[in-house]
């Protein structure tokens, strides 16, 4: 572990903090800019529904944010044989499929009557790869989109990237179990200078202005890249300081793991947030090499912001 962090203050100076000491909150007077103002959700009627809800009724308590319900129903259609007395099977199973969504749509509705707020609901019934742009068109009008964990599930996955890639869109993935919803206080953002990480950091403004510390994290990829790291790290940290937001900035040394490296500091500061660009390599090396992302899905225990 690094021995001590740069904190980069709201008027853009860099001191010097030690050990792990957090920056001062930066909220005393400060005129938040950023806002989210349209929020949607993933539900299914399952039990990972939970969750998300609870971080929805807090992002709108925050935010007042107009918010869609995205109910993908997907009808499967295993091998249908073709031949006499067959004729009518795909009718069935279209209509076995959107019963079936009956019941789903009904225990949803049932779980947000008890909001305080009015939250739409857009059901889409069709194959799995029909619903899949359903996904990306809704995201497209949106400020965040909030999805579970994909647990290896193709189809959560599939709506993740459909988030993330087709619509170029922030997601918000909800773990299933997630501690009590709250509003971020402290959020670790894992840095890299690439596109998507700071596409990801543009998506989190509105929390990020509103929480009283905000660590950014950077994990050296080789042992001689430190170097390489430092600047474009003090560039982002001032960046976020003419937001009026104060960052501590940590350099890491080399792990084996990197998503490793950042869980674990993500605990020693006690993050409720944390931020990271997806998937900076192709998907299909992310598939076969695992990589940061995969393994921040899989083992993040707390809501993870990301962008592509």
């Amino acid at each position: 572990m690094g021995s001590g962090g740069t904190r980069i203050g709201a008027d853009g100076g860099a001191v010097r903090a030690p050990g792990f000491e957090s920056a001062p909150s930066p909220r005393g007077g400060r005129d938040r800019t950023h806002r989210i103002a349209d929020l949607a959700v993933h539900l299914d009627g399952g039990d990972r529904d939970a969750a998300k809800i609870a971080y929805l009724q807090t992002i709108h308590a925050t935010f007042c944010a107009h918010v869609e319900v995205f109910f993908a129903n997907p009808i499967t259609t295993a091998f249908i044989p073709i031949g006499p007395g067959y004729e009518g099977l795909p009718a069935e199973i279209w209509a076995e499929g959107a019963a079936a969504g009956d019941v789903a749509e009904r225990t949803i509705r049932a779980r947000l009557d008890p909001l305080d707020f009015a939250a739409e609901l857009r059901r889409v019934d069709g194959m799995p790869h029909e619903l899949v742009p359903a996904a990306a068109t809704l995201a497209r009008s949106l400020d965040l989109f909030l999805l579970g964990r994909p647990n290896g599930d193709r189809w959560r996955t599939d709506i993740l990237e459909a988030v993330l890639f087709d619509a170029g869109a922030p997601a918000l993935v909800i773990p299933p179990d997630a501690a009590a919803a709250k509003d971020p206080r402290t959020i670790l953002i894992g840095w890299r200078d690439t596109t998507e990480c700071s596409h990801a950091i543009a998506a989190s403004l509105p929390f990020l202005e509103r929480a009283a510390q905000v660590h950014l994290v950077s994990v050296a990829e080789t042992s001689s890249s430190e170097e390489k790291r430092i600047e474009p790290a003090a560039d982002m940290a001032k960046h976020l300081s003419r937001h009026g937001i104060s960052v501590v900035v940590r350099h890491l040394p080399k792990w084996n793991h990197p998503a490793e490296a950042l869980l674990n500091e993500a605990a020693i500061v006690g993050a409720d947030l944390m931020v990271a660009g997806a998937y900076g390599r192709s998907r299909l090396r992310e598939m076969i090499f695992g990589g940061v992302t995969r393994a921040l899905l899989r083992d993040c225990p707390i809501p993870l912001l990301m962008a592509h």
